[in-house]
C-alpha cells in the first residue's frame, strides 16, 4: 500500500507531521480531518528527500557557514522567480539533516500562514534578531531576494574575520601547549632519572633543582587527580562562558587591558556600525535599529550607552547628537555617522566607517598576534631553560663533592 507524508494544523494550531499508508491521497485526507486537523499537505512518500523522520529526530544546530550558503541559495532561487515555500521545499531536499530540518520548518510555519520573518523568529539560536528584523522590512518593501543577499554579504564578512582571528591564536596556542606538554614529559619521565642520584645530595640541592624534583614526585603521585582538576577546570570555565553574563565580564576585563583594549574597541565599532548600516539601509527604523543593537553589545557599560542614546531618539533628539553625547562609539565614528545623519545618508556613511573600522581592526589584530607570538616563545624557552639549567646545576654540584 502507498506511503504518504503528511502536514496538518491541530484545533490548537500546532503543526503536526506524519506518515500513513492509505490507498489514495483522499483517503489520508479524509482520515486527518476525522481526527480535526486541517490538513496543509499530503503527498506520497518518495525515497528522494525530506523524510519526517529526519524532521522529528534531526534537531541539531546546523553549522553558521551551512546556514550562509542555505541563505544564498534561498536568495538565488527567490531571485529566479520561485515562491518562498517552493524555494524552502527545493533546499530541503537538497541538504544536510541540519539544514533540511531548518528549511522545512521554516516551510511548515510559512505554510500556517506565518510570514517568513516570523517563521525566522521562531529559531534564535539560528538566525539573529538583527537578520530577522532586516527580513521583515525587506518582506514590507517586496525585496527579500536582495534583503537575504545583503544578510549573506554580512554574514561572509563576519565568517571571513572568524577564520582569520582563529588562524592568528592558532600559533601561540601551539606553542602553548607544546611548552605544556614538554613541562610535562619532563616532570614525569626525564627528571625522575636522577632522582636516585639526587636524594644522595639531601639538603644540599640548590632551590631551583629542589623545586623541580618536589613537583616532579608531587606530580607522579597525584596525577590522576591533578588531570581531573584539569578537566574539571576546562568544563566549568565552558559552562561559564558559555552564559552571556559571563562572557560579558571577562570581554569587559579584556577591554582594558593595554594592547588589547584598542582592538577590541576596534571589533566592537565595526560591529555596531555594520549592523547599524546593514538594518537602516534594509528599510528599519532608526528607534528599532538602535534596540536591535544591544543585541549586538555584550559589555555592560556600552549596553548602559546605547540604551541612553535609543531614549534620546525616542523622545525626539538628533541621533548624532545623542551620539556625541556618550562613549559608546570613538569620536571618528562618531563624526562620520554625524555627516550622514545630517546629509541624510546615514546607511551609505554608516557602511563606509564599517569598512574603515574592519581594516582598521585587520591591522590591530596582525600587530597583535605579531607580538603574541614571540612573546610565547619567550616564555618557553624561560621556562624550559630554567628547567635544564636547575638540573644540569645540580648534576655540577655532585661532580664538585666527587672532586
Amino acid at each position: 500500500m502507498p506511503q504518504f507524508r503528511y502536514r496538518a494544523i491541530t484545533s490548537a494550531g500546532q503543526i503536526v507531521v506524519g506518515e500513513l499508508d492509505a490507498p489514495s491521497r483522499a483517503e489520508v485526507v479524509h482520515r486527518i480531518e476525522h481526527l480535526g486537523h486541517l490538513v496543509i499537505e499530503a503527498e506520497a512518500a518518495t525515497g528522494a528527500g525530506f523524510s519526517v523522520k529526519d524532521l522529528t529526530g534531526s534537531r541539531k544546530k546546523p553549522r553558521p557557514r551551512d546556514v550562509t550558503l542555505f541563505l544564498r541559495q534561498l536568495g538565488l532561487l527567490v531571485a529566479a522567480g520561485l515562491t518562498l515555500e517552493a524555494a524552502l521545499q527545493t533546499l530541503a531536499e537538497d541538504a544536510n539533516k541540519a539544514v533540511a530540518w531548518f528549511a522545512e520548518s521554516l516551510r511548515s510555519s510559512i505554510g500556517s500562514g506565518e510570514g517568513f520573518a516570523e517563521a525566522l523568529e521562531r529559531h534564535p539560536n539560528i538566525i539573529t534578531p538583527a537578520y530577522v528584523a532586516t527580513v521583515r522590512a525587506g518582506e514590507a518593501s517586496g525585496k527579500l531576494e536582495a534583503v537575504l543577499l545583503a544578510i549573506v554579504e554580512d554574514r561572509t564578512r563576519s565568517e571571513l574575520f572568524v577564520d582569520r582571528l582563529n588562524s592568528a591564536i592558532a600559533y601561540p596556542l601551539f606553542l602553548i601547549a607544546a611548552a605544556v606538554l614538554i613541562l610535562f614529559f619532563f616532570l614525569l619521565f626525564v627528571v625522575p632519572q636522577f632522582g636516585p642520584v639526587f636524594s644522595d645530595l639531601g639538603n644540599r640541592l640548590n632551590g631551583g633543582a629542589a623545586f623541580v624534583i618536589t613537583a616532579s614526585a608531587w606530580l607522579r603521585a597525584n596525577l590522576g587527580a591533578f588531570l581531573g582538576g584539569c578537566l574539571a577546570a576546562a568544563l566549568l570555565a565552558w559552562f561559564a562562558l558559555g552564559r552571556r553574563a559571563a562572557r560579558a565580564r571577562v570581554l569587559a576585563a579584556l577591554a582594558v587591558v593595554p594592547g588589547i583594549s584598542g582592538t577590541m574597541s576596534d571589533q566592537r565599532t565595526a560591529r555596531i556600525v555594520g549592523t547599524l548600516a546593514l538594518l537602516i539601509e534594509n528599510g528599519v527604523g532608526l528607534p528599532t535599529t538602535l534596540k536591535i543593537l544591544r543585541g549586538v553589545i555584550r559589555e555592560p557599560r556600552y549596553v548602559a550607552a546605547l540604551d541612553q542614546v535609543h531614549e534620546q531618539v525616542r523622545n525626539g533628539r538628533r541621533f548624532s547628537d545623542a551620539l556625541s553625547q556618550s562613549d559608546l562609539l570613538p569620536p571618528l565614528a562618531t563624526r562620520m555617522l554625524r555627516v550622514g545623519d545630517e546629509t541624510g545618508d546615514l546607511a551609505s556613511i554608516a557602511r563606509h566607517a564599517a569598512q574603515f573600522y574592519e581594516h582598521k581592526l585587520g591591522i590591530g589584530l596582525n600587530r597583535l598576534m605579531g607580538l603574541i607570538g614571540p612573546a610565547t616563545i619567550i616564555v618557553v624557552s624561560l621556562l624550559i631553560g630554567a628547567l635544564i639549567v636547575s638540573i644540569m646545576s645540580a648534576l655540577l654540584s655532585i661532580t664538585d663533592l666527587a672532586t
